[in-house]
């Protein structure tokens, strides 16, 4: 299923089926009067359904939990396309995966993970937005359920037994190292990130080029993010020397390898000293990572290989535009990096809006390659 259409299942089977639950959980806490102490037991559950980007940004929080309980049984629960950022990071003993592939599948498969954790002592929804993930907590009758609110918390208060307010236009790491300092864990260095991610990764073959690594492209959740074939040159064009030899290695999937291949098109005729490898498709996010590892530079735009970079301690050259570095990037001493973001008006607009105003026509990203800026214009839909 398309993202679009997930996101309208979990608004409104979410909002039925919370309207249904509520009740029966209010009165079964009445009943019960369970003890939330919150306090770690044998087992915890982690809820991360989409934006594998935004489960490597709570890596170090999540590798705290790891280091601070060796013992400790962690699983997760997530959508198929999130298993390799999950497995990458090398925290959970188990992956419990949502198949999202058809409706029957997604219910069937959402019915057995339930069922899976049904009565782990305590589970974490990392999910910001969703409704259905709510729903998800409340029917695994955990201890402990503990989730975030934004603006308003009525419709998830009482489904969850504790709530950590999560302000969109702040930093997001703070919050998710917020839930993790309920149980006084502690988040990890980048040094500690970097040690751990690396130690799981194959080596790489160096040819002894100066290497730079891109990530051009994002997930379809909002491909605002992205810059076209035309925008890449200028960044090529403006940030290296024709004469300077390198090699540079495109990184993603399969799908998107067209614009890879488009992008080195454009540049191999000007930048004859520079060995392109479009890799896009042909290696998984394991050899992808290890390659990023042993690179020299990255750029990109806001995607998770940005997220890996930055651990890995790479110097980073990012773009931005339909959303905010500030809300995403923690600060890591000794990074060297570079971030180029124009704020408008309806920037940012990710998770912020439902469609965006620019109905697709990235102003705020095509604003950082004229001198004459154009003007955000609401447009009505």
């Amino acid at each position: 299923m398309e993202i679009k259409t997930i996101r309208t299942i979990d608004y409104y089977l979410g909002n039925f089926l919370i309207a249904i639950l509520k009740p029966v959980v209010i009165l079964f806490g009445i009943l019960l009067r369970r003890d939330h102490s919150l306090e770690l037991k044998k087992s915890i559950t982690i809820l991360k359904l989409l934006g594998g980007g935004s489960l490597v940004i709570a890596f170090p929080a999540l590798l705290g939990l790891r280091k601070k309980r060796p013992d400790l049984l962690i699983n997760l629960v997530t959508m198929e396309g999130i298993t390799p950022f999950a497995r990458s990071l090398n925290i959970f003993d188990n992956i419990i995966e949502i198949d999202a592939s058809g409706l029957f599948k997604f219910f069937r498969s959402s019915l057995r993970a339930c069922i899976t954790i049904f009565r782990n002592d305590t589970i974490i929804d990392l999910e910001v937005y969703s409704r259905l993930s709510t729903v998800f907590s409340a029917l695994s009758c955990a201890r402990n359920r503990i989730g975030f609110y934004l603006e308003e918390a009525f419709w998830r208060r009482r489904l969850h037994t504790h709530l950590i307010y999560f302000n969109r236009f702040s930093g997001s790491y703070y919050f998710y190292d917020k839930i993790f300092q309920l149980f006084s864990v502690s988040p990890c260095s980048a040094v500690d990130c970097k040690e751990h991610l690396s130690r799981f990764l194959p080596e790489t073959e160096r040819t002894g080029k100066y290497r730079i690594c891109i990530g051009h492209a994002c997930s379809s959740l909002s491909l605002e993010r992205m810059l076209d074939a035309g925008q890449w040159e200028k960044v090529f064009l403006s940030r290296i020397d024709k004469s300077f030899e390198t090699e540079v290695i495109f990184l993603g999937t399969k799908r998107d390898s067209g614009l890879a291949s488009e992008i080195t098109e454009r540049l191999s005729p000007d930048f004859i000293n520079i060995k392109f490898i479009n890799l896009c498709g042909r290696t998984d996010l394991h050899k992808s990572l290890s390659i990023l590892s042993s690179s020299n530079e990255f750029w990109g735009i806001d995607s998770s290989l940005l997220h890996y970079a930055r651990l890995f301690k790479i110097k980073s050259v990012s773009y931005w535009g339909p959303t905010d570095p500030g809300t995403l990037l923690r600060e890591i001493p000794g990074l060297e990096e570079e971030i180029n973001y124009c704020r408008i008006p309806c920037s940012p607009c990710i998770h912020v809006t439902e469609t965006p105003p620019c109905m697709g026509d990235n102003i705020c990203i095509q604003n950082l390659f004229t001198d004459k800026k154009r003007d955000w214009i609401g447009l009505v839909i």
